[in-house]
């Protein structure tokens, strides 16, 4: 104990002080060597790291609008001990880049990277960034309002079509940077109706076409909608007649000749609980009409207006027409020579016929029809006869009896003179003695014209 006593603890620390440095000295480096020579340093390179944006409303409160085009993720170079450097990964490290940063003018933004894995962040040295900025994209921002279009394509089934078409909303609003909205010329929902045969309500996303058809890209872009809504009329079809009547009367002196319409019955559509209760289109009465009319004309009737609501023409008229002809009555003399009368009933041999009609050699019969009708008629169409059946001898007015033709009428009755007279066989004479010649040199009178002169003209 008095060993100890006799030592003093001011002679323990400062007694060969310099020694006592050196050897920690040489105990620090030696526990260096031993650390390196069991777990050297190494290098080693992380990817995969995602880059953050900060205070992006730098830019978007100026109505700026950016996009990352590069820097987004990056790779990095690290050192450290072996057993550290080898349990590394990306999630141990943050990487950013702060738009305040940015200089004015510049599209780029520096990357800073640390580690954050808790008590070896300090033993972590990040020796290099493959990427160092961030690239941007910046450019106006803009909105605009695009009405929406619809775009059918295919055919329903046989016997059906596409009838109206509705959406909701009917616009669409686009939000970013400025040189992609403004290659944007219209907003479109296309849906293909090939084989369908029952209405149609989806939800459809809109594409967005440039000036020359091709989609662009909403990717980068904000869309008020993903999608919207579309609803198809798919109807049912079928053929119906048109109904209609030609009424009124033509102008005085005038005939209407005939009419022909356009159509004979046209094709509809309509929801099918109604269609099988429609049968045909009638247009009323007084539609068509040609009161007072004298000259060729089409009087037309649009037919939608005739359907009932919900109902629809799909065929290609749309339009009665009916094409009306006139054409004017005339009167017209048809001079006939006496001569081209046709007698009949001349079956009595003992009399011979003669016309006589006061000596004229004509009769004029007045005919009243179609002018076009009347200008073709000639005496040989007309085919006057009178009957002379059962006349004996004398004088008579005959009825002329003219060839029926209904394409025109004959405006009175007309007769003939007809002379009817016996007919006197010729016989030999006996000789005579000087009295009978005296008593034949007296005039004779034949039997017909004694019979002609007493009875009076006849009539019938």
């Amino acid at each position: 104990m008095k060993f100890f006593k006799d030592i003093k603890i001011k002679d323990l620390i400062f007694k060969n002080f310099a020694l006592k440095i050196l050897a920690v000295i040489i105990a620090v480096v030696l526990w260096i060597v031993i650390v390196n020579v069991d777990n050297p340093s190494q290098r080693k390179t992380i990817s995969g790291i995602t880059v953050n944006l900060l205070n992006g409303d730098v830019l978007t409160d100026m109505d700026y609008i950016y996009q990352v085009n590069s820097g987004s993720v990056i790779s990095i170079v690290v050192k450290a001990p072996q057993t550290i450097v080898e349990e590394l990964k990306a999630s141990d490290f943050t990487a950013y880049a702060d738009l305040t940063e940015r200089a004015a003018d510049s599209d780029k933004v520096p990357i800073h990277v640390s580690c954050t894995k808790e008590d070896i962040e300090n033993q972590v040295d990040i020796i290099s960034l493959r990427t160092e900025y961030v690239q941007l994209s910046i450019d106006n921002k803009v909105d605009r309002d695009f009405d929406v279009t619809v775009d059918i394509s295919g055919s329903p089934a046989d016997d059906y079509i596409v009838g109206g078409n509705s959406i909701s909303p009917t616009t669409i609003k686009v939000s970013g940077a400025e040189a992609i909205v403004s290659r944007i010329e219209s907003a479109v929902l296309r849906y293909n109706v090939d084989g369908m045969t029952d209405n149609i309500d989806d939800a459809v996303v809109p594409v967005f076409l440039d000036a020359n058809g091709k989609e662009v890209s909403t990717d980068k872009l904000n869309v008020s909608r993903k999608t919207i809504r579309l609803k198809i009329d798919i109807f049912p079809t079928k053929w119906v007649p048109v109904n209609f009547a030609v009424s009124g009367e033509p102008e005085e002196g005038y005939e209407m000749t005939g009419y022909e319409p356009n159509l004979e019955s046209v094709k509809i559509a309509a929801p099918k609980e109604q269609l099988a209760a429609y049968t045909s289109i009638d247009i009323p009465a007084g539609t068509i009409d040609i009161t007072g009319m004298n000259q060729n004309t089409t009087l037309t009737a649009a037919l939608s207006a005739y359907l009932p609501g919900g109902y629809s023409i799909v065929s290609s008229e749309q339009t009665l027409e009916v094409a009306v002809r006139f054409e004017k009555i005339v009167t017209a003399g048809i001079d006939v020579p006496v001569r081209d009368i046709n007698l009949t009933g001349m079956n009595n041999a003992d009399y011979e016929y003669e016309i006589t009609s006061g000596g004229q050699n004509t009769v004029t019969v007045e005919i009243t029809g179609r002018e076009s009708i009347v200008n073709q008629i000639n005496a040989g169409n007309l085919a006057l006869s009178a009957d002379l059946s059962g006349r004996g001898a004398g004088r008579y007015k005959i009825p002329i009896v003219i060839a029926g033709d209904d394409r025109y009428t004959v405006a009175s009755e007309y007769y003939i003179d007809v002379l009817v007279k016996r007919i006197v066989e010729e016989t030999t004479p006996e000789p005579t003695t000087p009295e009978d010649e005296t008593v034949n040199a007296q005039p004779q009178t034949t039997e017909a014209e004694t019979q002609s002169e007493d009875e009076p003209e006849k009539t019938e």
